[in-house]
Order: C-alpha cells, then structure tokens, then sequence
C-alpha cells in the first residue's frame, strides 16, 4: 500500500528497505509499481491537458462533429 499512496517516502528507514528488497524479488510486486507509476504519469498529464483554456471554436467544432450523428451519419 505504501508504493500505491506514495507514502514510501516518508516511512522509515526499515520499513523502506524492507519494501526495496521485496520489490527486488517479487515480479508480481514490481509489475504492479509499475502499473501504479504509469497510471499516475498518465493522470498528471491529464490534468495538465485540462487546465489549458479551451479554444474559442472548441463549441463550434463539438457540435458540428456531434450533429451528423443525430441526422442518421457515421
């Protein structure tokens, strides 16, 4: 749970020692901080996407992109 909250970090010494030498011989662990590493980049980068201001034809263009598709298209 520590390497999933990022609280890793601030544990102790031993406690994160303990967590390295696991990560170092569980595959299964390791994939998992991985997995948990790629979802958090990802997210980042999301969020980063939404707090750009929007253009000024982004509603112009949703609904010309939205309007074939209730006229029987795409």
């Amino acid at each position: 749970m520590l390497v999933a909250t990022g609280g890793l970090a601030g544990a102790p010494l031993m406690r994160r020692l303990f967590v390295r030498m696991h990560l170092a011989m569980c595959g299964h662990c390791r994939t998992f901080r991985q997995q948990v590493d790629t979802i958090a980049r990802a997210a980042r980068a999301a969020g980063l996407a939404f707090e750009r201001e929007l253009p000024e034809d982004f509603e112009a263009k949703v609904v010309q992109r939205l309007l074939p598709l209730g006229e029987g298209g795409r």
